[in-house]
């Protein structure tokens, strides 16, 4: 008699999975590319344009002015388009506007109007394709798997900021600052390629206007966002929290660098920073699973503040500042890595379908409005008290932030019902609010 060996079943991927695993390795291989242009585009200015310090700026400004203007009529126009199509067309359009730069350096016509336009297109290029792939991500994943898609894509981020900028000093000493925007050019063309692999589809949907106006489609999401109350004080904390972190960004390298001569060890502590930023995002999940959306949440931002104090608490010979500056700074992504994938998955479960890019824009727009403050107040206190003195500062601040936190909503938030399709207009409906207690 034969024996026949019984294979197992093999277990199949959903296909919501399978596109969104697309979308992941794509946007982490294009946020890779992205950390090469952010280093080498002022690198360019500087090195062959040789552009003066109010070019910089400019430059800087430019790319960040599309956060706070493109956010609320972009997630409209989103919410009525094929999110694929839209991002597969924003990274091709990417592509050409970076290859642009090497082209005109072979050609001699590279000019610093040249590098703002890109700069200023970018910038609101990257805000489009964040909006959109944080609208197409519940689409492809269930509610319960939210959370585990959310850290894979932070997770991904963090990898790309922690290996991005050692990258793209060795290709600038390699190829020369224009030519290594040709690697960033590649990475949009391949998360394009990955893009146009996902399976689902999404038809277009004209936009539906209140009496003729178009004010409360472009509001919507906002009114989510503001009329929803744990996710309201979620975002008012992302605001103060990001705004102290840029404070803590100028201070970091001044205090690194020039107090404490550390030199190209600074790159060491960035890398640390990456790390943390990466184990965060991972352990997020389980940290939901355990605490509740609410409490993970209070718990990520509680690390993430008091964590920053070890760089200014650091002293004694450079390996002692070396190591103690790089836990604190580990320690505080760590938290805001968590913190970030908390907020996203809130985001994603509490808004209706039909509104995910207009609140998704809405969230960012909030959470971003006060970062050109702290980055201008860091500047300010670095050169008035000291970087130091900031360091200390900027997470006293962040500590101060924590009370939306704290409040009776965001600690009782234990799990959020995801919107019915039918939901569609205005403010949450009755499910979003539904909340226990960790019991």
């Amino acid at each position: 008699m034969r024996h026949t060996r019984l294979r197992p079943e093999r277990r199949r991927t959903p296909t919501g999975e399978r596109d969104f695993r697309r979308l992941w390795a794509g946007d982490a291989v294009s946020q890779l590319g992205s950390q090469i242009t952010l280093f080498a585009l002022p690198y360019t200015a500087v090195s062959v344009l040789h552009a003066p310090g109010g070019q910089l700026g400019l430059l800087q400004a430019l790319y960040t002015l599309p956060f706070l203007l493109v956010p609320l009529p972009v997630g409209l126009w989103l919410d009525h388009r094929p999110l694929r199509g839209v991002l597969i067309a924003v990274h091709l359009c990417c592509a050409l506007l970076v290859l642009s730069v090497p082209l005109a350096s072979a050609a001699g016509t590279l000019g610093l109007a040249q590098l703002h336009l890109v700069a200023a297109l970018g910038g609101a290029a990257t805000v489009t394709a964040e909006i959109a792939m944080f609208a197409l991500l519940p689409r492809l994943v269930a509610a319960d798997r939210l959370a585990w898609a959310n850290s894979r894509l932070n997770a991904g981020l963090a990898v790309a900021v922690t290996a991005g900028p050692g990258l793209a000093v060795w290709l600038t000493t390699l190829l020369g600052a224009p030519n290594a925007l040709l690697a960033d050019c590649l990475t949009y063309l391949f998360c394009a390629g990955a893009l146009g692999r996902i399976t689902h589809r999404q038809p277009s949907r004209p936009v539906r206007r209140d009496g003729g106006r178009l004010r409360p489609e472009l509001t919507a999401g906002l009114r989510v966002v503001l009329g929803y109350a744990p996710l309201r004080r979620i975002a008012v904390h992302a605001a103060l929290f990001n705004a102290c972190a840029q404070a803590v960004n100028v201070a970091l390298v001044v205090h690194l660098v020039r107090d404490q001569h550390l030199g190209g060890l600074y790159g060491v502590v960035l890398v640390c920073g990456g790390l943390g930023g990466t184990a965060g995002a991972l352990l997020a999940p389980p940290l939901i699973r355990r605490l509740g959306h609410g409490r993970a949440a209070l718990a990520a931002a509680t690390v993430a503040a008091p964590a920053f104090w070890l760089v200014p608490a650091a002293d004694g010979t450079r390996a002692t500042v070396l190591a103690v500056s790089s836990a604190g700074l580990c320690a505080g992504s760590a938290g805001a890595g968590a913190l970030g994938v908390v907020s996203t998955t809130v985001r994603h479960l509490a808004s209706p379908p039909a509104l995910h890019a207009r609140v998704s824009a809405a969230f960012r727009l909030v959470s971003f409005a006060l970062v050109p403050v702290g980055a201008l107040a860091g500047g300010l206190l670095v050169d008035g008290l000291g970087a130091r003195a900031t360091l200390w500062a900027a997470p006293a601040a962040m500590m101060t932030a924590l009370l939306p936190l704290l409040t009776r909503p965001v600690r009782a938030l234990h799990h959020v019902e995801r919107q019915d399709r039918r939901a569609q207009h205005g403010l949450p409906g009755p499910g979003v609010t539904a909340s226990r207690p960790p019991g």
